[in-house]
């Protein structure tokens, strides 16, 4: 049970509802695997799918939305929305608000995503389901992306693109297109992100003496194309590059500096040689169980 309390429990809307819904049948449809034909082509989708996705949420929904660490013009800032929209994590207002309070309260009880606080599974896609929880997005802290009518527009229809993806998925594929392009890699999409806010605080290695329990992960780096150097960027959040030294992968940004190079991006934020040095802390590798103050 969730630490978070509230004199009573709200009332889910219409469209919480359904999404709640369909985060469960979504879950109950990767039980396909296991009766539709599978192929090269089919997982070639899939793998495809996951990439340039993950990266969307990477690339776009965090390092742009949520935190402004490069600058584009607002035809590729649309893109990269509805890129976003097509991972089934709501639109990239609702996104950049939640994680931008996440920053604000990390591993607080402001925190829905602390497993420090709430618990692993909580943080991990418990809060999801938590009528204790206020509705999510904060409109005085996402300001500065409410002003576009095209990202409130996506924010509000965030299920067009998700239905478009499927739609597509299945002209390429058929059904096992549909269930491996779309199901099996929409969630691994969602899970992957979900890590980086449950496990990335709880195993890993600290860097940096942050005020929370983040933590550098490889395993989860490479899964995410670069997020999992998460100690690194709760040290210095705005930085467009997180794995702060050369052995740490970070393929996020490696597209992002092709993207400067092609002029569709600019003013990439670099962490600065005195962040990068600052604020050592001895390096360990904690274990959930350790993790906990």
């Amino acid at each position: 049970m969730s630490s978070i309390t509230a004199s009573h429990l709200r009332r889910f809307t219409a469209m919480e509802h359904l999404s709640n819904a369909l985060f469960v049948l979504m879950h109950l449809s990767v039980l396909f695997v296991f009766v539709v034909p599978v192929s090269w082509p089919v997982i070639a989708l899939a793998l495809g799918g996951y990439l340039l996705r993950m990266w969307a949420i990477t690339a776009g929904y965090h390092r742009y939305f949520a935190h402004r660490s490069y600058r584009t013009s607002r035809a590729f800032q649309l893109v990269l929305a509805v890129l976003g929209a097509t991972c089934m994590q709501n639109g990239p207002i609702w996104w950049a608000s939640v994680h931008r309070r996440h920053h604000k309260f990390s591993d607080g009880p402001g925190d829905l995503h602390s497993p420090i606080t709430h618990g692993f599974w909580y943080a991990h896609a418990g809060w999801i389901f938590d009528r204790t929880v206020p509705p999510s997005r904060d409109d005085s802290n996402v300001k500065d992306l409410l002003r576009y009518p095209e990202l409130r527009w996506i924010d509000r229809h965030d299920w067009v693109f998700l239905t478009v993806y499927a739609v597509a998925c299945f002209a390429i594929g058929g059904v096992p297109g549909l269930v491996w392009g779309f199901v099996v890699s929409t969630l691994a999409v969602q899970h992957a992100t979900m890590l980086i806010n449950s496990l990335a605080h709880l195993w890993g290695s600290r860097r940096y003496a942050t005020a929370d329990r983040s933590r550098n992960n490889p395993l989860l780096a490479v899964l995410t194309l670069g997020e999992g150097w998460h100690n690194n960027h709760h040290h210095y959040m705005s930085s467009a590059r997180q794995g702060f030294f050369w052995w740490e992968i970070d393929v996020t940004y490696y597209v992002l500096r092709a993207l400067a190079r092609l002029g569709l991006i600019w003013a990439v934020r670099e962490p600065p040689a005195a962040i990068v040095d600052g604020n050592r802390e001895a390096p360990t590798l904690t274990s959930a169980r350790a993790a906990r103050p």
